[in-house]
Parts: structure tokens; sequence; C-alpha cells
């Protein structure tokens, strides 16, 4: 915290977020993680912890962070075959179970993990590059998320994150 470090919980088991979240009362943030109670716990036992519990999704929204849903399709809907792709709207599913714990549409942005950690046909169906990302606000506003929150998702509650974080004055 002294040096202006920004705590990602991505990829941290439960206590070691439970663990960070004692230790620090900064904003934190979640750069690719989805909603745990969206996942099967039979279909995903060994992974599903890196995903975020209810009380860390709130706890990340109290704070001002933000969470950047993951792209991944097995990270969308644990139950899919191998190298099936998820539906499009399992993507809103997370974005919404979000919104309903925390009210607060400034917590979402788009954190897919598309950096080529995996292959393109992992990802949900009608996404396989960058440009086709404009199908989530899409999908977004069919759902009624208002334009406000769509631009939000898309850049800008990472833009104001980033903005307001800083440094610590030397």
């Amino acid at each position: 915290d002294d040096l202006g470090v920004v705590h990602d919980l991505s990829h941290l088991s439960q206590r070691a977020t439970d663990e960070l979240l004692d230790l620090t009362d900064a904003p934190v943030i979640a750069s690719h993680s989805n909603c745990r109670a969206l996942l099967d716990r039979d279909a995903y036992p060994n992974a599903r912890q890196r995903h975020l519990a209810d009380a860390t999704i709130r706890e990340i929204a109290r704070r001002g962070g933000v969470i950047g849903i993951n792209l991944l399709s097995a990270f969308l809907d644990a139950s899919l075959a191998p190298g099936q792709s998820a539906p499009l709207d399992r993507v809103a599913r997370h974005i919404e179970h979000i919104l309903s714990l925390t009210g607060d549409a400034s917590v979402l942005g788009l954190g897919t993990d598309m950096d080529g950690g995996f292959a393109a046909d992992r990802l949900p169906e009608s996404i396989r590059r960058p440009a086709d990302l404009g199908a989530i606000p899409n999908l977004l506003r069919s759902r009624g998320l208002d334009d406000v929150a769509v631009r939000g998702f898309a850049s800008e509650n990472w833009s104001r994150f980033w903005g307001t974080t800083r440094a610590p004055e030397k």
C-alpha cells in the first residue's frame, strides 16, 4: 500500500483474498474473474475458488474497485462440455449477478483474459477476436442496462479507477 500497488484478487484463493482484505483498506480489483455463485460446484471443483464469492463482490464495490468479467467459456458456464463455447448470454448473467449484489454498475468492467492464455474457440459464441467485443454492449443494452452502465462496463469504469488511483507522493 505504501508504494501505491493496486491489489488484484484474480487468481487468489478465498483464504488469500480474505487475508489481503484484512490487511488493507485500499480499493482492490479483480481484473478477470467471474461470480463463484454461478459456477457449478461439481463441474468445476478445483478452479472454482479463483472466482469471486458474493461477499467479496460486495467488498470490491464498497471499496470503489472494479471487477473485470473473464470471457473464458468454462469460467462463464462450468457445465459446458470441453471445447464448447458459452452462449453470449452467460456474460450477461455474471454482470446481472454483480448488479443484484451491489446495485452499482460502476463496479463492472470488461476483463476478457484474451491476452493469449487460451485459443479463440474457448471464448463465448460470436466472439473470436477483439473486434467482436461490440456484441457485449449490444447484449447488455438488450437486457436493460442504460448507456451509462454499458459505457462504464466497456471502458469508463476502468478509466475512472486508474485515473483516481495514484502512487504515494515522495
